[in-house]
């Protein structure tokens, strides 16, 4: 609201600029008016106001950290080590390991977030995680570092698996009998 009054007299200014006169009224005190009130009012030359430039634009805010340090803008390089692109999980491996470089080293305050499918599988600062019992299918990795708000500040490129399960058939049960 401030700025929209001072926006407004800086606007209007030009046109309330009027003359000023100065008088003495009849108890001897000085008046200055823009409207005088007798002709025995002195027309009074006022100096150019006095201005001052604009300060220069401030630098992009730099994110601080929970203890009031700030931290400069990082723009990490995120790459998935393994497992390999296009590789293939055989049938006894239930796991699925996932290790990454990255550089600059992750600094304080922000996080590793780990997705396959575009699905969240872990917020960390680890280098390397562990998913548990991966489904079979061709899953899509990506690993992506973020600040403390949220903002990303790199993400790794795709890195895709192919993870082979057993088609089980259960060939033991009985089949029915029609009645």
């Amino acid at each position: 609201m401030r700025l929209f009054v001072v926006l407004l007299c800086v606007l209007i200014a030009p046109w309330t600029l009027a003359d000023v006169y100065k008088t003495v009224d009849k108890d001897g005190r000085v008046i200055y008016t823009d409207k005088p009130k007798s002709d025995k009012a002195e027309k009074i030359e006022l100096r150019e106001i006095n201005t001052v430039p604009s300060p220069p634009p401030l630098p992009q805010s730099v994110p601080v950290d929970t203890m009031g340090v700030q931290q400069a803008a990082v723009d990490y390089r995120i790459g998935i080590i393994s497992p390999r692109s296009d590789v293939t999980i055989p049938v006894g491996q239930r796991d699925l390991a996932i290790a990454i470089n990255i550089e600059p080293a992750l600094q304080p305050g922000h996080l590793l977030v780990y997705f396959m499918n575009g699905e969240l599988l872990e917020e960390t600062t680890g280098n390397n995680i562990i998913v548990k019992d991966v489904p079979r299918g061709t899953h899509t990795l990506v690993v992506e570092a973020i600040d403390a708000d949220g903002r990303s500040l790199g993400t790794s490129p795709p890195v895709i698996v192919n993870v082979i399960r057993p088609n089980i058939k259960n060939n033991a049960l009985p089949k029915p009998t029609p009645k």
